[in-house]
């Protein structure tokens, strides 16, 4: 049933990635130009190779999530499937260091199984406590080591919306194979112009031992185009004996409707009876809708101040592009 996690993710990086890996500001620039000048194109003109890949794929998507659903529940479909494929790459640049990052998540949608049943496939983080992070949790030396080395899950979730329950169980495509469990709660409202949202999680990995994570968020809207939001996460990994802990501040702008903007700080303690500072960071994200609402371009520049460093600033500049498919995205 599984295809190898290497085959896998160099069959996602092959469809949508013929970047040249050597020059981080050529794949940006030249890519960005192609698809921005493809948006010129007339309606009676052929298709370029990469619209023609994206359409193929996307109802590809839709037909598995279709016939999965039929087959489960013995009924035919009748409503257009939701089902979806994110696949984002990138280079980050750091001083004289350069390393690339792939991370792809698909969800199958099966409503006839009474809309509680999901088929998720994605990849996974390297680190199961994401507060740790100061980049992105697939960084290696290149796109291609990236998407090589990208470990990837496969599991069933159940879903319980009335009380926010999410209940998944699956395998860790590795060797060897690390079955998990992973129990989730969620709970959120929206106020007027505030909104909160509240997370807690176990998870048990056969080949990490067990954890829990619990998140805490708030945020408030001052208009359509301006978010301001903070929140709080903590996680404790048994095996490492460590808890992690962060808190981000983000402010989130919508330039026009192409065009958005984030801003976010970001503090991280960890230890194993007293929490204690490990460093701090900031950054600005622009993001740019390439074409349509499917193809997005973002920048990331970041300063990192580590503890261990006497807190002295490390620069870094994530160059990364977003590729949203399934059927929902077919204009």
């Amino acid at each position: 049933m599984f295809v190898s996690k290497g085959r896998f993710a160099m069959l996602c990086l092959a469809a949508f990635c013929s970047l040249p890996v050597s020059s981080a500001e050529e794949e940006v620039s030249n890519t960005v130009a192609q698809f921005e000048n493809s948006e010129q194109v007339g309606k009676n003109t052929e298709p370029s190779w990469w619209l023609s890949s994206h359409e193929t794929v996307s109802k590809t998507i839709g037909s598995w999530s279709t016939n999965i659903d039929s087959f489960l529940s013995g009924t035919e479909r009748s409503q257009p499937s939701d089902s979806y494929l994110d696949v984002r790459f990138g280079t980050v640049l750091s001083g004289s260091d350069r390393s690339g990052f792939f991370d792809f998540r698909t969800r199958l949608k099966l409503p006839n199984t009474q809309d509680r049943l999901r088929l998720i496939i994605e990849s996974e983080p390297d680190s199961l406590a994401p507060e740790s992070l100061r980049g992105e949790s697939s960084q290696q030396n290149g796109i291609v080591n990236s998407a090589l080395k990208s470990n990837i899950s496969a599991a069933v979730r159940y879903i319980q919306e009335d009380i926010g329950l999410d209940l998944d169980a699956g395998i860790k495509v590795d060797f060897p194979l690390d079955p998990f469990l992973r129990l989730r709660l969620k709970q959120s409202d929206v106020t007027g112009s505030w909104n909160w949202w509240q997370n807690q999680e176990a998870f048990a990995y056969y080949s990490k031992g067990i954890g829990a994570r619990y998140g805490l968020g708030l945020g408030y809207a001052t208009s359509p185009t301006l978010n301001f939001g903070t929140d709080f996460g903590v996680t404790w990994l048994d095996k490492e004996g460590l808890f992690y802990v962060r808190e981000n501040f983000i402010i989130q702008h919508s330039l026009n409707e192409k065009n958005r903007m984030a801003y976010q700080l970001s503090f991280l303690q960890s230890g194993e009876q007293s929490i204690e500072p490990d460093s701090f960071l900031y950054n600005i994200q622009y993001e740019r809708l390439l074409y349509k609402d499917w193809l997005i371009g973002q920048m990331t520049p970041q300063f990192t101040h580590e503890a261990e460093d006497d807190y002295e600033g490390t620069f870094s500049l994530t160059l990364s592009l977003a590729i949203l498919l399934g059927p929902q995205y077919l204009h």
